[in-house]
């Protein structure tokens, strides 16, 4: 059964933009970049070619009343465009040249790394895991070649097109990258859709329901389990949900705090200090969105990870040194250490008064200009 009008009309757009891509890597790689005049020139005549042909072909095939004609051009270009890019990106997986990072970004602040450079460093960190996603891509890429197992390789495909697209998108990947992924994940897209009836019809088919008659107690057994399991999903919804809804008092505050911040001026017991390569003191705090992450670096340049406790009825605060280390490892905390005391945060500057080790002091500490999610991704 072949497609209606509209969509086959959406399949001779993403076969345009998909010949388009291709012709485009030949263009680039026959023309360069130097001579733009000639570059232009050339896109412009593939342009218009390929513009017209998409226009007239389908019409004609119409007035001559070849309507499933139109659908086998449509994913014949599709099916085998996308094999040809697969295939493209996939062989350089498999050899491992693909996620190729500067060295200039591994001798950076993670906090001046571009997101690409991130990107690239994390997919190409694993060998594994770049063989792997080549074999994703190549593999399918030839069965899209095959008129019986294509469709079994769009299956196959679409999280890896989709995974594409979504890193393109969020993580400014450059360059023709990301029309790339959005032509090649359309043509993923519609050569699935392009079996629509038939996908309908197989799911309409399924009924995995045994045919099996139970007691009534095995039957009252089974609802208690099922409603069971039913409760305890609404339950971690709710727990997961509830942060968002219900923010208690504690939390608003702790998120208001959220930060790095250096030490600007200290008094220690009423007097003026400066810490030089003193451990007891902390030079500067990093409160993150999650609290179990939370680090501190001394005076000697030494971190630790700390255990900040809030109470928002009288803006009180503890600094708890936890020897366990950050993250799900046991708490191992320090309550020799321990900074009790008040805060005040005023704009970007956190003051806080209190005791640690017998000593009383003031510390200023200011907000540096590092928004929380720059941190890590």
């Amino acid at each position: 059964m072949s497609l209606n009008k509209t969509e086959q009309n959406f399949g001779v757009i993403i076969s345009f933009f998909a010949i388009l891509l291709l012709l485009s890597y030949f263009i680039f790689s026959i023309v360069g970049f130097d001579d733009q005049v000639l570059l232009l020139l050339a896109f412009g005549i593939v342009f218009i070619t390929l513009l017209c042909l998409c226009i007239f072909v389908p019409r004609r095939f119409r007035k001559a009343n070849k309507i499933p004609e139109i659908d086998y051009l449509n994913l014949g270009t599709q099916r085998y465009i996308l094999g040809l890019f697969m295939i493209f990106y996939g062989l350089p997986k498999l050899m491992g040249t693909f996620f190729d990072y500067q060295l200039f970004a591994l001798d950076s602040k993670l906090n001046e790394v571009s997101e690409f450079e991130l990107a690239w460093y994390y997919f190409g960190k694993n060998r594994w895991q770049e063989l792997f996603a080549g074999l994703m891509e190549f593999i399918p890429g030839i069965l899209l070649f095959s008129k019986r197992r294509y469709y079994i390789a769009s299956i196959i495909l679409l999280p890896v097109t989709a995974q594409v697209f979504i890193l393109n998108l969020f993580f400014k990947i450059g360059g023709v990258t990301f029309p790339a992924a959005t032509i090649l994940l359309a043509c993923n897209v519609y050569i699935l859709y392009s079996q629509k009836e038939k996908i309908i019809q197989f799911f309409r088919s399924l009924n995995f329901t045994p045919d099996i008659q139970l007691g009534s107690k095995t039957k009252i057994f089974i609802k208690i389990c099922r409603w069971t399991i039913l409760v305890l999903v609404a339950l971690v919804i709710f727990i997961n949900v509830k942060p968002f809804i219900f923010k208690s008092e504690r939390k608003t505050k702790y998120e208001k705090l959220i930060g790095m911040y250096t030490l600007e001026k200290m008094t220690k017991n009423n007097r003026n200090y400066v810490p030089a390569n003193d451990s007891s003191f902390y030079k500067d705090l990093y409160i993150e969105k999650q609290d179990r992450w939370n680090v501190l670096r001394r005076f000697n340049n030494e971190t630790s990870a700390f255990v900040l406790e809030i109470n928002s009825k009288n803006d009180s605060l503890k600094i708890y040194i936890n020897k366990g280390g950050s993250g799900d490892d046991p708490d191992i905390i320090d309550s020799v250490s321990v900074l009790k005391g008040t805060y005040r945060l005023e704009n970007n500057l956190l003051k806080i008064k209190g005791v640690q080790l017998k000593d009383t002091l003031q510390l200023n500490y200011k907000r540096q200009n590092i928004k929380p999610k720059k941190w890590f991704w």
